[in-house]
């Protein structure tokens, strides 16, 4: 069944789940926004005027699917971010949102990430007052944050297109959603915004030493409450 994007964008509005995001950068410099974050906290711990890595394309070196440079987070959020178990509830198991269902040359603006065989990709996606567990129990309530993962299908040029592809065979990295996170206050009781800022959050991926020269679709998902809930899609191109 295919999504009308009226109701698609109520669903992700209204959401089956209150918690969402979605892949923003494939190759983030991580290291150049943590050292901002934390020079930044040294002067204002609370956060109360957090270093904002979404307003830094800069330190953005590759982008996903569909990605405009600059972009409007508040747009994507209702167009590249898939709510999977909203699409699911109307039998749609697509694995990825209309716009990134299917490959388009990207721009000089929003290049594709690259990486040699056995080589690491930075993901850097929103935190959105999630990653110490606001909205991802049941009911919206505080739960575990959830894991996020990375799928590949296992060769060049080739796409997943459903989520039932997405498998432990398929399955080439996975942490926590919070794993690579820095948030502010530092104190682990602060779990809800806007008390809450974390702005960084990433995924290191180890691309498949297998892995041939060419591009190679990949899926990154977010769960929690024991199932899918988020989508992405992107391509690395291997050298």
């Amino acid at each position: 069944m295919q999504l009308s994007l009226f109701t698609y964008l109520s669903l992700s509005v209204a959401g089956f789940a209150a918690a969402h995001s979605w892949i923003e950068c494939t190759d983030h410099d991580k290291a150049g926004a943590l050292k901002k974050m934390e020079d930044q906290a040294k002067t204002d711990p609370k956060g109360l005027t957090p270093f904002d890595p979404t307003v830094h394309p800069e330190l953005c070196k590759a982008w996903p699917r569909a990605k405009e440079n600059p972009g409007d987070w508040a747009v994507e959020g209702r167009t590249i971010a898939w709510n999977i178990d909203a699409a699911v509830f109307l039998k749609d198991r697509s694995a990825c949102s209309p716009p990134q269902r299917e490959f388009k040359p990207q721009g000089p603006n929003t290049p594709l990430a690259t990486a040699k065989p056995g080589g690491s990709i930075v993901l850097r996606f929103g935190g959105n007052g999630h990653s110490r567990g606001n909205g991802t129990g049941e009911n919206g309530l505080h739960g575990d944050p959830g894991t996020v993962e990375v799928f590949w299908a296992g060769k060049k040029e080739t796409e997943i297109k459903t989520i039932d592809e997405l498998t432990d065979k398929t399955s080439i990295a996975k942490a926590g959603f919070s794993d690579e996170s820095f948030a502010l206050p530092a104190d682990p009781n602060v779990k809800d915004p806007p008390g809450l800022q974390d702005k960084g959050n990433w995924m290191t991926v180890k691309m498949p030493a297998n892995m041939e020269p060419g591009r190679h679709m990949l899926v990154w998902l977010w769960s929690f409450r024991n199932k899918p809930q988020w989508s992405s899609c992107f391509d690395v191109m291997i050298s």
